[in-house]
Order: structure tokens, then C-alpha cells, then sequence
């Protein structure tokens, strides 16, 4: 839990500097006076003073605010701040000093995960693949909807997926509503309807469709069947008894029913091909012998134009995915509880600080992405309704009055503590015991 506490307050105070150091940064370019620099909102807790600027940290760790003098009504006048309003910057500069801090998150989102490639990430090697389909789980959504192994999906919905990364995005962020797969089967289009199972407390879409897995043993556990016949990593299973087996999930079909009896496995190690005798445990009704289904991994290192250019990518394929996840929301095909909060980013930084530097990286990265882009939404309070307000302004060639800014202003702080107030509550369900979760939540899935 300290883990977690210090690498949320490493991770957030990073961000929220960087963010309203692009408003700051941008003001001073412009000449604009800037009475406040302050990490959190509300009273003021501590600081200093210099050069006209009061850099302070406030109570209440919900992000920051930079006080330009002209720029208009901002968070500390929520708390009574200010009782006289200066005469407002040209919209010009208003809008540079706005676009700014969102600008600077975008910027850092670059640099984090291109330090992410240069250091190296490690990824699943089929996520960049067509989502040709390996295997269907039995009794799954999708084998209930009628997918087949071999089956290529070309879209869901209306949504175009060229890799099995945009698939299982789709798919994850769809549970418990329809989806429409547009299929490609012995080079004819099907259309199939499939409503992915919602699974964990996250409401994650489930269902069932895995990529192509070569049989070959990655991972073997401790005192298993497989060990104790004498199978090695590497090994590649080619039949069991003499069924051939043409990828990982045959070894499924063809080992599961039968607990308990003897199989002869062919192998093929190097060159030599080998003969071994095994017998399943009997785990729940079903034949194990203790091979762990392991995706191959590839390690991704670049060097630094690779890594901007890697990065580029990486940022326009999250943003398109994110106003996808908005999209889904405000039209109710996606769960407001797979929308993490502060415990939850907190738990996630905690988890990624331990995994090592790479994670933690890549995480910043992540988060300062999404701090970019939900501060652009056009959301009262947010960078994005201040700009949606100089827009108005500037369509009807006058300025709003101060009095309807801050009413404006009230309102997006209404709906932005009613949104952190049902995020919490999803955080706080997401880490109560299951028997506890399922009485709160009506019997999910924890």
C-alpha cells in the first residue's frame, strides 16, 4: 500500500507539473502576468512566492491550476480567491495559455513512451497480427454466436480491426452489449452477432476468441504430469496418440477428457523426435498435465528516431481507441466502471513501479495521454470549456459576462465532483471482498 501511495503521488505530481507548466510556460510567452502556480485546488496548504508568483500546493489533490491574471475564472475562484476581476487577455493569448497545458501532457506522452522503446518494452508477438482466429473457446460467447478457428474478423460493428490489438480493444470494451463481427470464412463475409460475457469488476468484455498458439511448450509447472514424463521447454507436441496436433489448443481438445488415463505424446525436440508417456491429473473433471498456455513475447528496443516514430504510433492509435471508449460510454455500450479513479490509478501505479522503470514509464506515458485529451472535452471548469467558451464568444463577436462564466463555471464543478463521486465509487467496489461486491453490485462477476 505505501508502494502504491508513493508511486501515485510521484505519478500524478509529475503530470499535473507537467500540465500546469504548459499553461505557466505559455503565459510567460505572452507576457501574461501569473499570480498562482498551485498543485492541488482549494486552501492553500504551503509554498512561496517569487518573481510574482506564489508556487503553492492546496488541499485537495484533484490536479491544479495555474491563476493567470486576464484569463478569467478558474478553479481558485471556486473557493473565493479573488474579488476583483482584471480586464481579460485578448482571446488570442487566452487560447495559446489554454491549449497549452493539454499540449504539454500530449508532448510528455511522446517523450515517455519513446524512453519506454529506447529502454525496451516487451510485447505479445501476435498483437500485431490479422486477427485470424486460432481457436474458440467451447461454451463461450463466440461459440455460442457460431465463430469458427480460421475465421478472419475484419471489423466489429463499424469499427475496423486490421491487428488482433484492435480486436481485443473492441471486444474488451463491449461487455454485456451486442456487437456485430463482420467475419471473413473460406473467403466469403458473414455477419455475426455476439454479446462478449461481461468478466471482473472492471466489466470487461469476454469472449472466448484466442489467437493462433503453436504447440510448443513454453512453461512447464513445478511436479506437473508433463514434467515428471520428461518434457523439456522448447519441446514442440506433434500428436497425442497419434491425433495430430496442429496448435496449442488441440492439446486442450484432445488431453481434457481423459483424466487419468495414460497418453503417449510425440514430440519433437530439435531434430529428434521422441516418444513420452503421460497421465493427466484429474483437476475438476478434466485431464491437466501442467503446460501453462504462454503467449510468446518479443522485446521491442529502439533507438531514438525509431522510438519517436514507435511512439507517434503508439499515441494515435490510444487516442483514437479513447474517443472510441467515450463514444461507447455517452452511448451506453461500455461500463463506467472500467474508468479508473484515484485508488484505482493509485493500486495500477503501485503495480507498475514494481514491475521496474519500464512500466512505470509507460504508464506516465499512458495517463499523461489521457490527462491531454479529457482536458480538451469541452466539460465546464476543464481547459476544453474555456476554449468551447472563447469559441462562443468569438461566434457571436462579444464577451460573456463574468457573472455567467462562474455560473458556468459552478456547473462544471457540479458535474465533475458527481463524476469523481461514482469513479470512487467503482474504485472502492473494484477492492471490497467478493461476497461483499457481489451484495453491492447485484451478483457480478468480481
Amino acid at each position: 500500500m505505501l508502494i502504491s501511495l508513493l508511486a501515485f503521488i510521484f505519478v500524478l505530481g509529475v503530470l499535473v507539473i507537467l500540465h500546469e507548466g504548459g499553461h505557466f510556460l505559455a503565459a510567460r510567452l505572452v507576457h501574461a502576468p501569473v499570480d498562482v502556480f498551485s498543485v492541488g485546488i482549494g486552501k492553500r496548504l504551503w509554498g512561496f512566492k517569487r518573481g510574482g508568483t506564489d508556487y503553492r500546493i492546496s488541499l485537495l489533490p484533484l490536479g491544479g491550476y495555474v491563476r493567470v491574471v486576464g484569463l478569467g475564472p478558474d478553479e481558485s475562484d471556486l473557493a473565493g480567491a479573488t474579488d476583483v476581476e482584471p480586464e481579460l487577455l485578448p482571446k488570442w493569448k487566452r487560447t495559446i495559455i489554454l491549449l497549452a497545458g493539454p499540449a504539454m501532457n500530449i508532448v510528455a506522452a511522446v517523450a515517455f513512451l519513446g524512453f519506454a522503446f529506447v529502454l525496451g518494452v516487451q510485447v505479445p508477438a501476435y498483437q500485431s497480427r490479422p486477427p485470424v482466429v486460432g481457436w474458440v473457446e467451447p461454451a463461450s460467447p463466440a461459440a455460442a454466436a457460431g465463430v469458427r478457428p480460421g475465421d478472419r474478423i475484419e471489423a466489429v460493428d463499424t469499427t475496423k480491426v486490421p491487428t488482433w490489438q484492435d480486436l481485443e480493444n473492441m471486444i474488451l470494451t463491449s461487455g454485456g452489449h451486442q456487437v456485430l463481427l463482420k467475419v471473413i470464412r473460406n473467403g466469403h463475409e458473414l455477419s455475426i452477432e455476439m454479446t462478449p460475457k461481461r468478466i471482473t469488476r472492471y466489466g470487461f468484455g469476454y469472449s472466448g476468441i484466442l489467437p493462433p498458439l503453436a504447440p510448443v511448450v513454453r512453461g512447464l509447472q513445478p511436479g506437473s504430469p508433463a514434467e515428471r514424463c520428461g518434457l523439456k521447454k522448447g519441446d514442440r507436441i506433434i500428436a497425442v496418440d497419434s491425433h495430430p496436433v496442429k496448435q496449442f489448443y488441440d492439446l486442450i481438445r484432445l488431453i481434457s477428457p481423459y483424466p487419468g488415463k495414460a497418453l503417449v505424446l510425440t514430440v519433437l525436440r530439435g531434430t529428434s523426435t521422441l516418444t513420452l508417456r503421460v497421465t493427466p491429473r484429474n483437476i475438476g473433471g478434466k485431464g491437466k498435465i501442467g503446460i501453462p498456455v504462454i503467449f510468446p513475447t518479443h522485446m521491442e528496443k529502439l533507438g531514438v528516431p525509431g522510438a519517436l516514430r514507435a511512439s507517434l504510433s503508439e499515441n494515435v492509435r490510444m487516442t483514437i481507441q479513447t474517443f472510441r471508449v467515450i463514444g461507447r460510454l455517452v452511448s451506453h455500450k461500455a461500463s463506467l466502471s472500467q474508468v479508473s479513479g484515484p485508488l484505482d490509478i493509485a493500486r495500477i501505479s503501485g503495480q507498475a513501479a514494481r514491475s521496474g522503470i519500464r512500466s512505470l514509464i509507460w504508464l506516465m506515458g499512458l495517463i499523461s495521454l489521457q490527462l491531454g485529451i479529457f482536458n480538451l472535452l469541452p466539460i465546464p471548469l476543464l481547459d476544453g470549456g474555456h476554449l468551447t467558451i472563447i469559441a462562443v464568444e468569438t461566434a457571436i463577436r462579444r464577451d460573456l459576462s463574468i457573472k455567467v462564466k462562474e455560473r458556468i463555471m459552478e456547473v462544471g464543478f457540479v458535474l465533475l465532483m458527481l463524476l469523481m463521486v461514482v469513479v470512487l465509487y467503482n474504485d472502492i467496489l473494484k477492492v471490497l471482498p467478493a461476497n461483499l461486491y457481489r451484495m453491492l453490485h447485484g451478483g457480478g462477476t468480481p
